[in-house]
């Protein structure tokens, strides 16, 4: 349930002034998190080509799940903190920052920058946990 409210509270973050990335961030770690909004995480590769990002999902999640886009997470101190993938389009307007490759096709990355606290409740496990990635 925690993970579906934190799934939400980042869309909204898109109607916040100043909140949707128009570029990714200049530093980016080799691996992190993906998150399947109503499913599990998955570790990811984070590469980039030319001035677009990609993101390698390993592991598939369930059949009856269609990914329509994925968002990249980045704090305030533009660190990248994970990739949630909904079904659906993406958010309107919103520059797209590159792809995602999952379940044997790619879909739009768009990205928002967020403080983890307003997107996660601390009495729950993390949205994207470190341990994925170990």
């Amino acid at each position: 349930m925690a993970a579906l409210a934190g799934a939400t509270n980042l869309l909204e973050q898109f109607t916040i002034p100043n909140q949707t990335l128009a570029a990714p961030p200049g530093a980016l770690p080799e691996r992190t998190v993906a998150r399947v909004v109503a499913d599990g995480a998955f570790p990811a590769v984070v590469g980039r080509t030319d001035s677009l990002l990609v993101i390698g999902m390993e592991g598939t999640p369930p059949p009856t799940t269609k990914p329509g886009f994925g968002v990249l997470v980045v704090d305030p101190q533009e660190r990248v903190i994970g990739v949630m993938v909904y079904e659906g389009d993406p958010i309107p307007g919103a520059p797209r920052l590159g792809q995602v490759s999952v379940a044997g096709g790619s879909i739009p990355l768009i990205g928002v920058q967020v403080d983890p606290a307003k997107i996660a409740d601390p009495r729950c496990p993390s949205l994207f946990p470190d341990s994925i990635i170990r």
